[in-house]
């Protein structure tokens, strides 16, 4: 955040972009009556589309978890229209630096000294800024080239008043429908952990040794000696963005092989590992011309239970018939360890969703395994979003829905991005067949 603020006046700025939200839509409905239907329907596009400009403006400002926040809705078609949602977009790419002295405060009030003492050099201007905090290129005095992570001030205190506002927001807006407290809950719990830098060095560590049975897969190692509470280093990975890895316009088969790598990684981390990288952002993901991967960002990691992850094992690439007894079965299983009855209705769109989606895209019969799925020209991204969106309509989401579908569409859209063709099949199967820890 650009400066501290009371909680009082973080409240305020946020009732007023709710109250400009809310008059954009009451000038809308005083016009209606007096526009023909064509005109309507432009005036309420016009208005979805100016809603959401307000909305990100004003979370770029106040960051945090109100940004984090939006970045949330921001990949949740079908809970805001898609022009709200177009303008929404925009906060998943980098948020304005803190001044460069804030940034100093806060690095001294944790380490002791100013960065130029703590290194041997260090960058004041940050070469990635997000919702929680920035990161600075330093060198240390033993000459390696180093990531330090800065927090914003104030962000764990805020992370109680964004949630009052949002809870107050999604009653207003009827969003609450789509978000019960059971999600808003975990939501608030894993920005809570990610304000967490400790929490956060262990997620590293964690992974550096639990992913190393994937030789292309690259973690950053914690420099616990050069890091403090709102201060955290690591190693520096190199790597390029997907943009700048797409320019260079690698042959079909490095595409396919970095989309394989990608797709296994992540099923290996949720079937093997119990643990998984929550936090989709194509900015997390560095690569490489050789097909190797960098993976970084440890804050939003989820963890799972055993059992929960035994019915998902039970339930990928299942032999028989998705519409059978057993099958539902597993389905009301699933939802009996979170205490939770499957409705009818919820698990009617847990069956479509396994047959319509699942089921074409990770075919069950092996002897399809090296069959690739082409995501460069099916429309997985959109197919994957239907689907759950009427698991939503149909009051089916469970809390570990959340990061799990966060993580599972952002894999989809980078595939898709890729053009990749994948043995999704063999993949799974190979990451069924046994666990690491």
């Amino acid at each position: 955040m650009p400066r501290r603020e009371t909680a009082a006046a973080r409240a305020l700025r946020m009732a007023a972009m709710t109250a400009s939200v809310t008059g954009s839509y009451i000038g809308y409905l005083a016009q209606r009556s007096f526009l023909g239907e064509k005109k309507r329907e432009e005036k309420l596009r016009s208005t979805h589309a100016k809603t959401g400009r307000r909305i990100v403006n004003d979370l770029q400002s106040l960051r945090g978890p109100a940004m984090k926040l939006g970045q949330f809705l921001s990949v949740q078609s079908g809970v805001l229209p898609d022009e709200t949602l177009s303008e929404l977009a925009s906060l998943q790419r980098e948020a304005p630096a803190m001044h460069p002295s804030l940034a100093r405060a806060q690095f001294k009030g944790a380490m002791g000294a100013a960065p130029e003492r703590v290194f041997k050099s260090f960058d004041e201007t940050p070469f990635a800024a997000a919702s929680l905090g920035q990161v600075h290129r330093a060198v240390t005095h033993d000459g390696e080239t180093v990531a330090v992570k800065i927090q914003y001030p104030g962000i764990k205190d805020a992370v109680k008043n964004d949630f009052t506002w949002f809870r107050a927001f999604a009653t207003a807006s009827q969003i609450k429908r789509r978000f019960p407290e059971t999600l808003l809950g975990e939501l608030e719990r894993h920005i809570v952990a990610e304000t967490d830098y400790e929490s956060e060095a262990r997620n590293v560590e964690f992974f550096a040794q639990a992913l190393r049975p994937l030789k292309y897969v690259d973690v950053p190692r914690v420099r616990a000696d050069l890091s403090r509470d709102v201060v955290l280093t690591l190693s520096m990975l190199d790597g390029e963005s997907i943009d700048a890895f797409l320019s260079r316009r690698p042959s079909q088969k490095l595409r396919d092989l970095v989309g394989e790598r990608l797709l296994e990684m992540y099923y290996f981390q949720v079937l093997r590992l119990e643990a998984f990288h929550a936090d989709p952002h194509w900015g997390n993901y560095l690569f490489r011309p050789d097909g190797t991967i960098g993976l970084v960002d440890f804050g939003c990691v989820k963890y799972l239970s055993r059992a929960f992850v035994d019915n998902l094992r039970a339930v990928f690439l299942y032999p028989g018939r998705r519409d059978s007894a057993a099958f539902r079965d597993l389905l009301a299983r699933r939802y009996a360890l979170a205490g939770q009855r499957l409705s009818a209705k919820s698990q009617r769109a847990l069956v479509q969703m396994a047959t319509e989606f699942y089921g074409k895209v990770y075919p069950p019969d092996i002897e399809r395994d090296e069959e690739r799925f082409d995501f460069g020209n099916a429309p997985v991204v959109l197919d994957y979003m239907r689907e759950t969106q009427n698991l939503t309509r149909a009051k089916g989401t469970l809390p570990e829905y959340v990061f799990l579908g966060r993580a599972e569409a952002g894999l989809y859209s980078t595939l898709h991005r890729l053009k990749a063709r994948v043995r999704t099949s063999a993949l799974v199967r190979r990451c069924l067949a046994d666990r690491t820890v």
